[in-house]
């Protein structure tokens, strides 16, 4: 039986024409891990060490330099038996109904319809970017066949699957003073805070943090935008909990900063759900991209299979 695979073929080919296990990762849309393990995998099976590795990066073997070249020929036959088939019908009958809720939308969505249009050229995509309340009522309807929010919608004609857990922190101004670190539920009591409105799962993870003071939460400002809440976060007017990916660019920028506390927010969990009867129709492909790009993006604080 044959064990050799493309993903491994794929991953020990992008390593050593990249040089580097980062590079061949974030040109796949895989985790760093994931290459290592399906190098290692082809290493184990053909019995040779295919690439040397320095904090340099990665470096071809004699035996390597061999295999690479048959790499290459697989790879572009694969390619070839690929371009051949794109002219199938795109799943889903050629629309994609796909609804994200605002992090992941912000972390992923671009990238995901990217990857689409690459992969078929003719599917049209229906996006809806909503709070996840309002993408679990489109679903019970049937108005959308795939949603990535934070919640199970736990209903028979729609398939629920955990992705992972994403890291949430409080989040200020890189020029706000604190007066007390690490930030306590009732030192936060003197803080100006804003949040998403009910039944937003951050307002409710910001409200139970809160609420450990046992004090007023009159300080709890609403904003139903994620966007406007990092503006304002970012000129001072307050401090949020909200998810670390979102505010990643911000962060290196500098105009953010996150915020010690204790104790330390607990993550959200994030699910993708589709409706049942589209699962013959191609969505395990959509399911399959979304999944990558997420992973990819390092979106997930850790996930189902750590």
């Amino acid at each position: 039986m044959l064990r050799i695979t493309f993903r491994q073929m794929e991953a020990f080919y992008w390593a050593a024409t990249l040089g580097t296990v980062n590079a061949a990762a974030k040109h796949l849309f895989v985790s760093q891990p994931a290459i290592t393990a399906r190098v290692k995998e082809l290493e184990d099976i053909l019995g040779i060490a295919l690439l040397s590795r320095s904090q340099q990066g990665v470096q071809l073997t004699p035996a390597g330099r061999e295999v690479l070249q048959d790499a290459q020929r697989i790879l572009k036959l694969g390619e070839e038996l690929e371009r051949r088939g794109q002219h199938e019908v795109p799943p889903l009958d050629g629309v994609l109904r796909l609804g994200a809720d605002e992090s992941s939308a912000a972390v992923a969505v671009s990238e995901i319809l990217r990857q689409l249009r690459v992969r078929y050229p003719a599917l049209r995509v229906d996006l809806s970017i909503e709070r996840s309340k309002v993408l679990h009522e489109k679903l019970n309807r049937r108005e959308l066949d795939v949603a990535l929010q934070t919640s199970p919608v736990a209903r028979p004609h729609v398939s629920d699957e955990l992705l992972g857990w994403v890291q949430v922190a409080w989040v200020a101004a890189s020029g706000m003073e604190l007066a007390h670190l690490p930030l306590s539920p009732s030192d936060a009591a003197s803080v100006p805070v804003v949040t998403n409105p009910p039944p937003s799962v951050l307002h409710f993870v910001a409200r139970d943090w809160l609420s450990k003071a046992g004090t007023d939460l009159h300080h709890l400002n609403t904003c139903n935008s994620l966007a406007m809440i990092m503006s304002l976060v970012q000129e001072g007017h307050a401090i949020a909990a909200l998810p670390v990916p979102v505010v990643f660019e911000k962060l290196k920028l500098g105009t953010l900063k996150l915020v010690e506390a204790e104790p330390p927010l607990p993550p959200i969990a994030y699910y993708i759900s589709y409706l049942v009867e589209k699962q013959d129709a191609g969505v395990a492909t959509i399911v399959d991209v979304a999944k990558n790009v997420l992973s990819s993006a390092q979106f997930f604080l850790r996930q189902p299979a750590e």
